[in-house]
């Protein structure tokens, strides 16, 4: 019995005078109608449906499949092992062209029989993958050959190099032009450092802008369109939401044309892999000329300021200290679920600094600083459903306030976001903070200028950072539920205005119609992200004025975040404007030492920061009202002092304190046991409710 892949080396009739041909179109007219039926099911996918009745609906429909990059890889990498190893080989070789002889005696090829391989050949071909011809490179015309046709090897290697480089090359400029030099005829012409030149210069801010204003003029007010209002990536569906005097989408043409200028390209990009609700057709602004162009506008400066600007401060690190106090001095209950019941939230809030700024609500803030109390365990959960301080939340009011600052920063960077899914926007707050780092505190930029670029930035990082990998097995989320490309960076804006500007680390700036343009980085912000030495001098500023009547008036400086934060603890906000107004009472002190801030610190910040001396009566009625509230001191020789006999006396009596008790000296003194430090003494005292100062 004869091989298949006999010695003849005779090629088919069919075959004999045959050359390999270019397109898809060509192959299949040589298929018989059996070989389309068996092609049409093999590019139809796992739902095929019905076969079509005729020859030309067989070869429409598959040629139209063939020509479908993503498909084409997909359909081609399931092949059974044999077949696609042999398919390897071909569009491995020059022209896709192998001789039966080159087949048959290659290694990889070595463990199938003849049968095997004549059979996977038969099926290759049978689908249109390889056709059967005469061999290009021999001049005998008795050689049998295989090939692939040009137009399905050159799809294949297009796709296959897109997936393994990424989307970095269809995204930035640098990647482009990689994939320009990847062909090895020009490759030899132009070695890579002379690419790398080619890469400084054309990626320089002026080059780009200046082959932006060189497009023809309705693609370049295109271009404009795209950059600021959709950071430089436009995907089809939203064009015809934009308002433009171009009448229909013509990608094809506009992607040559930002090609040959170096500007951008047209590409199809698929992002279900990676968890991003995008397909389909896209016009690109390469990254380095969307970073060109934003720098250029992006930056209002002083002739540009906004209408209008808010500024946060430190407010809520206030309010996290007055939220804590309230915890200590209220019975706060919870609900089953863990949640704070509303008529005891309506009682915090009247605690809170009443101002919250334009972008939340006060609920919103109360829900927020409940979410990171309970997540840093600043409170506890107690047997009775209430909530009692931890030994964080008791430290929490001696740390300074950068300290504080750092700790919400953290928590905001990785809490969970509101959107259906917050895997991405975590790592792009994490970019955002990055980029932040880059501005000029101060300095007015507009809104989408950084979101932008965070979002452009981790979409060429997709591949490094492993994302596909995360995703891979899950559902592509869909554009309408998922994160599609616009999502992404209104997101981002989102956690800009309300948890940047929350914590005062960015100023917002709005129009004449109240909505947010603007945000600018804030001295505070400045110093947190390490823009700024975070050493600042500790003398006096004096910008207060203290009235007789307990008022006090700030003049603002560039940075008063550190004396208004201290202000806050000890004093009630009232008014709003540039002038910050504060007034001292007998329950805000009282707040205060319950917080733990010391008498001495709330004398300290209003004398080291006052324009004149502080009016005696204002000192006189501080001291008292400690007096009255409890106050104790702790000298290093454990001698407690107290000024109101009668909390003396329930001190020497209670439970909890009388085995520290050594003697009573006095009506306003009691000596303490030794074998305890004195700091250890004043935490010992204050679990136990007692206001006490280290002397």
């Amino acid at each position: 019995m004869t091989s298949p892949l006999s010695s003849s080396n005779e090629p088919r009739k069919s075959a004999a005078n045959n050359r390999a041909s270019g397109t898809v179109i060509e192959v299949l007219a040589g298929l018989s109608k059996a070989d389309l039926g068996e092609a049409w099911r093999f590019w139809a996918g796992e739902r095929p449906g019905k076969v079509p009745g005729t020859l030309k609906k067989l070869r429409q429909d598959v040629a139209e499949w063939m020509g479908d990059s993503p498909r084409v890889l997909d359909c081609v990498e399931n092949l059974r092992r044999s077949e696609l190893t042999v398919h390897d080989m071909l569009l491995a070789a020059p022209h896709f062209e192998l001789t039966m002889g080159e087949i048959v005696g290659a290694k990889d090829l070595a463990y199938l029989s003849s049968y095997e391989l004549e059979a996977s050949l038969e099926l290759l071909r049978r689908r249109g993958l390889v056709q059967e011809c005469a061999s290009r490179r021999v001049s005998s015309d008795g050689v049998r050959s295989f090939a692939i046709c040009q137009d399905l090897g050159n799809t294949l290697l297009g796709e296959r190099r897109a997936r393994r480089r990424g989307i970095f090359d269809a995204l930035t400029l640098r990647g482009h032009l990689d994939r320009m030099y990847d062909d090895p005829e020009r490759a030899a012409r132009t070695p890579p450092a002379r690419v790398r030149e080619l890469y400084k210069l054309y990626s320089n801010e002026a080059s780009c802008v200046s082959r932006i204003e060189r497009l023809p003029e309705g693609l370049q007010n295109l271009m404009r369109k795209v950059v600021m209002e959709f950071g430089g990536i436009l995907p089809k569906a939203f064009f015809d939401r934009m308002d433009t005097d171009l009448p229909h989408w013509n990608g094809l043409r506009w992607g040559k044309i930002l090609e040959e200028s170096l500007v951008g390209t047209l590409e199809n990009l698929d992002l279900g892999r990676y968890g991003i609700g995008h397909s389909g057709e896209t016009l690109i602004v390469f990254n380095e000329v969307t970073l060109a162009w934003l720098k250029r506008v992006a930056v209002p400066g002083d002739p540009d300021a906004p209408h209008d600007k808010a500024t946060m401060g430190v407010d809520l690190v206030a309010n996290v200290t007055r939220f804590l106090a309230f915890i200590v001095g209220h019975n706060v209950r919870f609900t089953a679920k863990g949640e704070l019941f509303k008529t005891t939230g309506k009682r915090i809030l009247k605690d809170l600094i009443p101002n919250p700024g334009r972008e939340v609500e006060r609920e919103e803030v109360l829900n927020f600083i409940y979410s990171f109390a309970r997540y840093m365990e600043l409170i506890e959960p107690t047997g009775m459903r209430t909530f009692a301080l931890t030994a964080e939340g008791r430290c929490w009011d001696e740390r300074t306030l950068d300290d504080k600052l750092q700790a919400l920063f953290d928590f905001i960077l990785e809490e969970p976001a509101a959107e259906r899914d917050s895997y991405h926007q975590v790592r792009l707050r994490h970019i955002l903070v990055t980029l932040t780092k880059r501005i000029d505190p101060g300095v007015w930029y507009d809104l989408m200028y950084l979101p932008f670029l965070a979002r452009n930035n981790y979409l060429c990082r997709l591949d490094e950072l492993g994302v596909d990998e995360y995703f891979e097995g899950r559902e592509a989320p869909r554009s309408k539920t998922g994160e599609d490309l616009q999502r992404l960076s209104w997101s981002l804006v989102r956690w800009l205005r309300q948890r940047m500007h929350l914590l005062g680390l960015v100023d917002l700036g709005y129009d004449g119609a109240g909505h947010p343009v603007a945000m600018r980085l804030t001295p505070t912000g400045a110093r947190l992200l390490g823009v700024e030495d975070p050493d600042r001098s500790s003398g006096g500023s004096g910008n207060l004025v203290i009235t007789p009547d307990f008022e006090v008036v700030l003049f603002p400086t560039e940075d008063d975040a550190s004396l208004i934060h201290d202000l806050d603890r000890f004093c009630e906000r009232s008014g709003e404007g540039d002038l910050k107004h504060f007034k001292i009472s007998s329950s805000s002190l009282h707040r205060a030492l319950i917080d733990g801030m010391s008498l001495s610190r709330m004398i300290e910040t209003l004398e080291w920061n006052s324009r004149v001396p502080v009016p005696q009566n204002v000192l006189y009625s501080i001291r008292d009202w400690a007096a009255q509230a409890g106050l104790m001191r702790i000298t290093p020789d454990l001698v407690v002092h107290c000024a109101d006999k009668q909390c003396l006396k329930r001190f020497v009596q209670d439970p909890g304190v009388r085995s520290y008790v050594d003697k009573v000296l006095d009506g306003q003194k009691v000596q303490l046991k030794d074998g305890v430090s004195p700091a250890r003494m004043r935490v010992l005292l204050r679990e136990l409710s007692y206001l006490v100062e280290l002397e």
